[in-house]
C-alpha cells in the first residue's frame, strides 16, 4: 500500500479537504431523484461522503487503508452524520447488498491495473442495482503532457504545499509516473516533506468503453470537472478530471 494513504493518511486528509459542496450537489442531482443509497470506493478520508451525507443521502464507504478508513469514520462522527465505513479491496468486495448510486472522484481508479480496473467494474456492477448511475473521475491523456497540479491546504495550524507531477509515460505498458510531494510549510513539523512515486494507468478513450461494456454498464456521458457546473462535453474529450458517468444496464 502506498505509504501517502497509509503512512501519512493525516496529511492526504488535509491536502486532499476542499469545499465540494456544489460537487456533491451535481453528484446527487446526476445520481437521480430516487438515488438514496450511495457507494464510494476508495473513499480515503470520507470528504465526499460527509459531502453527501449533508444532502439526505446514506452513504458506505470502502477503502483499503485502515488509517483512512479510521479518519473517515472519525470525520461522519463528528460531523453528527450517519454512514458506514468499511475496509475492503475495491477490486474483490462483497458488502452483501446494493445500492442506488455510486462515486468515485480524483482519478482514484487510475491506481488499478488493467486487470484490476476490469476486476472493480465487474465488482461495481455486482453492488449497484439496475439502472444505477456510477460515477467516476478518471483522466483521458491527449498527446500532450500532463501540467503539474501545484496548491496549499492548511487545518488547525499546519500548513502545506503539495504538488502532484507526472514525470513521465512507459507507452508499451501504458501507464505513467507521477510523483506526489507533500511539504509542511507551518505547524509542529515544519519542514518534514515527504514524495513517493505512482505508477498510474493511463486509457485510451477506446480502452475504457470497452471496459465499462465488458463489465455490464453503458458509458451514457463525460463532464469537465474543471469547470463550474461540470459541463457536458464530448466523448472524445481528454484532460485530468474528467467525470465519467457510468449506467448500470
Amino acid at each position: 500500500m502506498s505509504p501517502l494513504y497509509d503512512e501519512h493518511a493525516d496529511l492526504y486528509d488535509i491536502a486532499f479537504d476542499w469545499d465540494i459542496s456544489q460537487e456533491a450537489a451535481w453528484m446527487q442531482e446526476r445520481m437521480g431523484r430516487d438515488c438514496r443509497t450511495v457507494l464510494e470506493p476508495g473513499c480515503g478520508g470520507g470528504r465526499v461522503m460527509e459531502a453527501l451525507a449533508r444532502r439526505g443521502l446514506a452513504v458506505t464507504g470502502m477503502d483499503t487503508s485502515p488509517a483512512m478508513v479510521e479518519i473517515a469514520r472519525r470525520r461522519l462522527a463528528a460531523a453528527g452524520l450517519p454512514g458506514e465505513v468499511v475496509e475492503a479491496d475495491m477490486t474483490s468486495f462483497d458488502l452483501g447488498r446494493t445500492f442506488d448510486g455510486a462515486i468515485c472522484p480524483v482519478n482514484t481508479l487510475m491506481h488499478l491495473s488493467r486487470p484490476g480496473m476490469h476486476a472493480h467494474l465487474e465488482a461495481m456492477a455486482r453492488a449497484l442495482v439496475p439502472g444505477a448511475r456510477y460515477l467516476v473521475q478518471l483522466g483521458m491523456r491527449g498527446d500532450g503532457d500532463a501540467p503539474p497540479s501545484i496548491w496549499e491546504a492548511d487545518r488547525d495550524g499546519t500548513q502545506l504545499r503539495v504538488t502532484w507531477m507526472p514525470e513521465r509515460r512507459d507507452e508499451e505498458r501504458g501507464v505513467e509516473f507521477h510523483r506526489s510531494r507533500l511539504e509542511i510549510v507551518t505547524g509542529p513539523r515544519t519542514g518534514e516533506v515527504y514524495e513517493e512515486l505512482h505508477e498510474m494507468t493511463v486509457w485510451s478513450h477506446r480502452q475504457w468503453g470497452d471496459a465499462v461494456a465488458a463489465a455490464g454498464f453503458e458509458w451514457s456521458g463525460m463532464f469537465d470537472g474543471m469547470e463550474p457546473g461540470c459541463p457536458r462535453v464530448g466523448f472524445d474529450a481528454t484532460g485530468g478530471l474528467l467525470w465519467h458517468e457510468l449506467i448500470r444496464r
